[in-house]
């Protein structure tokens, strides 16, 4: 999934073909973030259980300080004397630089949980679906230009608006919490779990599709209607699966990934004229090499991963 991620911002396949970048940049992709959002309210059941949710909070404010500082060249700017430009600059602060804005996304979702973990559970689904909705329909709505000439068609058309931590986040966060908390996962069969990934991954897939074809579609997008299933089954799925494996090694991997691969994408882009197929992979490669050496640093400072 980490890789994924990395295909998105290479626009992977784009060199090949249209269709195929579409499909997998704006479709089979983006399952990524969703699932590693619901991994988090996953284990964020136990931190609850445990009592210790301010040091969860702190430990991911200051992972996301430090990325935001290793990241400062690209978006940091000294405002000009105008309101607009402060709220610019505060608006990065907050929701994040480009792929930052998964951290204080998870915060937010974190936050809003706790605030709403004692609703009867039943009502929790509900909000759950009513936020996820709202989110998808301001991504359409904006891509489609619904509101045309107005300053909601604008404010549709940022991302911040509808990938933040209520609209996009706080859905997949709750859903993983509350997964472990019925033990949702301990009472479906991998039979069905297998069918509902493979029904979720063939609607999203439908749905990219679709969208690709709208000649009054604008943009990709991140809050696909069908992800509220895939993203669960698929992560249900293979938590029911035994594998092998040290899961934290690879956790740290992914991580290390996930925040790296930004910088060396920026540094290919400016210095290399690689096609874009060819960039995912040698991305990849740089990523996971500078990943082990994050890693063995992380060993020592203990706050970048």
């Amino acid at each position: 999934m980490a890789c994924m991620v990395v295909g998105i911002h290479a626009d992977f396949l784009a060199d090949i073909s249209p269709l195929g970048e579409y499909l997998t940049v704006s479709g089979l992709f983006r399952i990524a973030v969703p699932i590693f959002i619901l991994i988090n309210g996953f284990y964020f059941f136990r931190v609850v259980n445990e009592g210790t949710q301010i040091n969860w909070l702190k430990r991911i404010s200051i992972l996301y300080v430090a990325w935001m500082i290793f990241f400062i060249y690209f978006w940091f700017f000294i405002p000009e004397m105008s309101l607009e430009s402060f709220l610019k600059l505060f608006q990065i602060v907050f929701f994040g630089h480009h792929h930052l804005w998964y951290l204080p996304g998870i915060i937010g979702a974190a936050i809003v949980l706790l605030t709403t973990r004692k609703m009867p559970q039943v009502a929790m689904i509900v909000l759950v679906f009513i936020v996820f909705v709202i989110g998808v329909y301001i991504q359409y709505a904006g891509n489609y230009h619904l509101y045309a000439g107005s300053n909601r068609d604008i404010l549709f058309n940022e991302h911040w608006f509808h990938r933040n931590f209520l609209f996009f986040a706080y859905p997949f966060f709750a859903l993983g919490y509350l997964i472990n908390k019925t033990s949702l996962h301990k009472r479906i069969s991998l039979k069905v779990s297998l069918t509902l990934s493979l029904f979720g991954l063939a609607m999203l897939l439908c749905e990219s599709y679709i969208n690709y074809y709208q000649e009054g579609r604008d943009g990709g997008f991140d809050n696909f209607a069908s992800l509220i299933i895939a993203a669960p089954a698929i992560f249900i799925l293979f938590i029911q699966i035994k594998i092998t494996a040290k899961s934290k090694k690879i956790a740290l991997y992914a991580s290390a990934i996930y925040f790296i691969h930004l910088f060396v994408l920026s540094f290919f882009h400016r210095f290399t004229h690689f096609q874009e197929t060819s960039l995912t992979l040698i991305v990849i490669i740089i990523s996971v090499c500078a990943s082990y050496f994050i890693i063995q640093l992380n060993n020592r400072l203990k706050f970048i991963l």
